[in-house]
């Protein structure tokens, strides 16, 4: 099928490795133009030189989004290159600690609530006055099926994507006038190199060598999802088709894709 992307705008987060860089790369092969935005220069080149390959000249912006004024630069920049913005994709996000509930203090909420809710607030408001001049575009959301299930892990994490899914909802009605279509992807288990902090964390904590707590955490992970452990690529196929002017009646849903893994209904 023909996703009616090629020469729209998008502006992509975390975009410099795993999820984020599989993103941007997928919506340049549908011929989008797009804006890349991570906090390291030499990742965020290498992704640049693979968007290259499908002869598109990304547009690359350093930044820690998690200072409130960095949202308004990134969005000043991408219109001071491309004139518009059609598509945003908040991906920046991830687990920040591995207490449990009585171990995190304010500060280790407030950060972690900054990452996964907060940043997406500043860029959706930088973002959606474009959009509405434009009449509309997409706004996807990354969130993780970690806000639609609890564990006991990560509590600060789950509330925190929870949040970001009730963001995209809310802001699916109030935009749906503008044209402006929200939604959510909620990934499962994709292994990406945010893995490996978590993996160093284990391995200190169970004084386990690094190398090995990686191998003994994949191997965990990928036994117990009926389709095993995800590949960044997959996410991202479902986000391009969310970004696409050919979906016009879908907005305020929340996508899960984690190989099987939820035992849930819907």
């Amino acid at each position: 099928m023909e996703l009616g992307l090629k020469g729209k705008v998008a502006v992509v987060t975390g975009a410099s490795k795993g999820i984020g860089k599989a993103i941007a790369r997928s919506l340049a092969a549908e011929g989008s133009e797009v804006a890349l935005c991570g906090r390291d220069k030499g990742e965020l080149a290498r992704t640049a030189e693979e968007i290259a390959k499908e002869g598109i000249k990304a547009l690359t912006v350093s930044a820690d989004l998690m200072q409130p004024t960095e949202a308004k630069r990134l969005i000043q920049e991408t219109i001071g290159r491309f004139g518009r913005i059609d598509i945003l994709v908040n991906n920046l996000g991830g687990p920040l600690h591995f207490g449990s509930f009585l171990e995190l203090t304010d500060d280790d909420w407030k950060a972690e609530l900054e990452i996964d809710l907060m940043v997406a607030v500043r860029m959706c408001r930088e973002a959606v006055p474009f959009m509405q001049r434009q009449g509309g575009g997409r706004i996807i959301n990354i969130a993780s099926t970690s806000g639609i299930e609890m564990e006991i892990k990560f509590p600060d994490y789950r509330v925190g994507k929870t949040a970001l899914i009730a963001l995209s909802k809310y802001l699916s009605v109030e935009l749906a006038p503008s044209h402006i279509l929200v939604n959510t992807v909620c990934p499962g288990a994709v292994w990406t190199p945010s893995w490996e902090f978590e993996a160093d964390v284990l391995s200190k904590r169970n004084k386990i060598p690094l190398q090995e707590m990686i191998e003994k955490l994949k191997k965990e992970t990928d036994e117990a999802i009926p389709l095993g452990i995800g590949q960044p690529e997959e996410v991202a196929r479902i986000v391009t088709f969310l970004a696409s002017p050919k979906v016009t009646w879908m907005t305020g849903s929340t996508v899960r894709i984690d190989g099987g893994a939820a035992k849930l209904i819907l």
